[in-house]
């Protein structure tokens, strides 16, 4: 992210963010909504296939994966992560809008994606 014009302060935020949410993950199993901050460290992991998959091994176990649905804003599956997005991120103090479309632009704000659990299997046959 460095070398994309992004200072360390911007990346270690994002990583930071992201990071809050794979907890979650893992705790949970649940999906959940992404920021801006979090979906900008995703797209870096998701751009390494086999990082992915190592990272989502020791977060989900074998066989399953981070799914990443870079459409999913403004639908109800999307509604509903957000919810999971936001007490993630009250469980370190920071409270995110409950309308997710009333913030728009900064880092926090609510991104295009999702990130899911999934089964290996069901990726490889969509």
């Amino acid at each position: 992210m460095l070398d994309k014009g992004f200072s360390q302060t911007e990346v270690d935020a994002c990583w930071a963010d992201l990071l809050v949410l794979l907890q979650a993950t893992e705790d949970t199993g649940l999906a959940y909504a992404m920021t801006e901050g979090a979906d900008r460290a995703l797209h870096e992991l998701v751009s390494d296939t086999a990082g992915l998959l190592r990272v989502s091994a020791a977060i989900l176990g074998a066989g399953r994966v981070l799914a990443h649905d870079p459409r999913a804003y403004g639908t109800p599956e999307f509604d509903a992560t957000w919810e999971n997005t936001r007490a993630a991120f009250a469980k370190h103090g920071v409270d995110l809008p409950a309308d997710y479309r009333s913030d728009r632009g900064s880092f926090r704000s609510a991104a295009n994606c999702l990130v899911m659990p999934s089964v290996v299997a069901e990726l490889q046959a969509a």
